[in-house]
């Protein structure tokens, strides 16, 4: 699954919204739960036996000065509820005025598991994410939820695919993408209401769906995440029989010198 071809549309699938420049080679690939430090661009780590890869993604490397790294430490398993994989996002990236509202890139954790499954299959998407950030620096970047969608099943790079992003926490003055008026507000859901921003990436042409909360998460979220693909099937985003292709959590930074630990528990349950 994982040589170069496959690596390559592997890519795609996690995370299409953004314009990728492919290696000549495959990237460095480790397959484990041997604790990792993944410093390249598109340097992954797949978890064997569990629903999740580890991933640095740099897809605008070309402009970035300095250092960024995501590091798998560990996969636990509490007494009570779903396994969690403990890692963390070390930013060292130089403010540059003229890049400064670029983002350098995403490093996340995606699932493998229960993906190309249409919502109404879906009974459940648990997800418990609990982080810390120190910044010794000014900072720009998030935290969030990622997700694809499409009516098509394994669509994730065609312009009928749909881009939702869940942001918890933001600082540095990053906006979302259809940044100015909201398209909608959703009450009472998971314990806040948001704004809902709408616009179309320009490298892609995939319309971007992306939920603001009016108060901001603390360093954890704990929710059911299909509450908020419902949400947005009332809201006529999408309907029931569209496909769920990508999933995924992690932070997007711009510049600053920052380490996030985190932990994340994050899965896929079918009906």
């Amino acid at each position: 699954m994982f040589y170069l071809l496959q690596v390559i549309g592997f890519l795609a699938l996690l995370h299409p919204a953004f314009n990728f420049a492919f290696p000549q080679f495959p990237p460095r690939e480790t397959t484990s739960l041997v604790p990792s430090d993944h410093c390249g661009n598109q340097d992954y780590t797949i978890l064997s036996g569990t629903p999740w890869i580890v991933y640095n993604m740099l897809y605008n490397a070309d402009l970035l000065v300095g250092t960024q790294c995501t590091n798998f430490q560990s996969v636990e398993t509490p007494a009570i509820g779903n396994p969690e994989v403990a890692w963390s996002s070390v930013t060292d990236i130089e403010y540059v005025e003229s890049t400064d509202n670029v983002p350098k890139g995403y490093s996340f954790v995606g699932l493998t598991q229960n993906l190309e499954t249409t919502i109404s299959a879906i009974s459940s998407i648990p997800a418990n994410y609990s982080w810390t950030r120190t910044n010794t620096t000014a900072f720009k970047g998030n935290i969030c939820f990622d997700f694809m969608t499409s009516d098509t099943k394994g669509d994730s790079t065609s312009t009928s695919a749909q881009e939702l992003m869940l942001w918890l926490q933001y600082e540095g003055g990053q906006l979302p993408i259809g940044w100015g008026d909201a398209t909608a507000t959703i009450d009472s859901l998971f314990g806040t209401s948001w704004k809902l921003y709408e616009g179309q990436n320009t490298d892609t042409g995939i319309t971007v769906h992306s939920m603001l909360p009016d108060k901001q998460f603390d360093g954890s979220f704990e929710g059911d995440l299909k509450e908020w693909l419902a949400a947005l099937v009332t809201l006529g985003k999408f309907t029931n029989g569209t496909y769920v292709n990508v999933g995924n959590a992690g932070t997007e930074f711009f510049y600053g010198n920052s380490v996030m630990n985190a932990t994340l528990g994050l899965q896929i349950e079918l009906s």
